[in-house]
């Protein structure tokens, strides 16, 4: 075949490339060659770079990583870019990824749940997939494919520990791939946060409400050195009396945004009136996180202190509504 697209691969470890260890379980010692020559006619397909950038646990991966990470993916002349690594915080990573994305090439993260030696390892057919889905036209920008789906990363999360259906969006997936294509459900957005892959984060918190507690973990938000926090509200946007004291008193020094523990739905910002309810809270000067998930947010408001961004609100806020 001739002319075939170029894309890079990134490996950066997780189950994916994993092996048993000497000892006892399995370790991340699989290259990005590894990988891809495991999938046989992978390479008819497209032509393959590999490069290993780490072999980690995901749970190690840093938001410097991922800066540095997608330096490499605006520098590459590839066609597109396939990131490998671990699924525990690959919602995280991938969304990170299209803050600071600076070109519309494709880049797909994929992973998998399965290690490669055991029954039914599904790293080789997402690898395929990942392959597939970067190959296709109407691609652009970061998406997440896992078990035959294609995920927005804003979206998307990893909702059970071992399943291989662990991925998923609360809209549905961008496409589905099957017959060896892409069956689109909808475009795949193209995202300028304009975001530098600078390097640059601040240190944001991130506390989740929970029942009868008295909220001392805010009073130590800020003499730990934080420069903002993320609370995981009740609902739609709730917390207790005593809790709203505190983030009102936290928000007079540093940002706090108000998302939601629940896995899915909209922060609200004009329905409960009582004390304590988004009315309430928003009043007080937190910001909601609309359908952004507390994770992510986190992510977004650390970039963005991170690099100075001074009218950070209306910044977040205008991100927040472009997803």
């Amino acid at each position: 075949m001739n002319n075939k697209p170029v894309i890079q691969v990134f490996a950066l470890g997780g189950t994916i490339a994993m092996t048993p260890g000497a000892s006892a379980g399995v370790t991340p010692t699989l290259s990005a060659r590894d990988l891809i020559s495991a999938v046989p006619g992978l390479e008819d397909m497209a032509a393959l770079r590999a490069e290993t950038v780490v072999q980690k646990g995901s749970a190690n991966l840093t938001m410097a990583m991922m800066a540095d990470l997608m330096e490499r993916v605006a520098q590459s002349d590839a066609d597109a870019v396939i990131v490998t690594q671990g699924t525990d915080s690959m919602e995280e990573t991938s969304f990170l990824a299209s803050l600071l994305n600076q070109s519309d090439k494709p880049v797909v993260f994929t992973g998998a749940m399965r290690t490669p030696n055991q029954p039914g390892a599904d790293g080789p057919a997402n690898l395929y997939d990942a392959v597939l889905a970067a190959t296709d036209s109407r691609l652009r920008g970061v998406s997440l494919v896992m078990n035959g789906e294609l995920h927005d990363p804003w979206f998307v999360a990893k909702e059970h520990t071992s399943s291989l259906q662990a991925f998923q969006s609360e809209p549905g997936p961008i496409a589905t791939i099957a017959e060896g294509e892409l069956h689109w459900r909808r475009d795949c957005p193209v995202r300028n946060v304009g975001l530098s892959a600078t390097g640059q984060f601040a240190p944001v918190a991130l506390i989740s409400a929970v029942l009868d507690d008295d909220g001392r973990m805010l009073d130590l938000v800020a003499d730990a050195g934080y420069k903002g926090v993320v609370i995981e509200a009740y609902g739609a946007g709730h917390l207790s009396e005593v809790w709203a004291d505190k983030a009102e008193a936290l928000a007079k020094g540093m940002p706090v945004i108000l998302s939601t523990r629940a896995r899915g739905g909209k922060i609200f910002e004009r329905s409960y009136g009582y004390r304590g309810a988004e009315i309430d809270l928003l009043s007080r000067g937190l910001v909601p996180a609309g359908w952004l998930r507390a994770r992510k947010a986190r992510l977004l408001l650390s970039a963005l202190l991170g690099q100075g961004v001074t009218n950070w609100k209306q910044t977040f806020t205008r991100v927040v509504k472009s997803g």
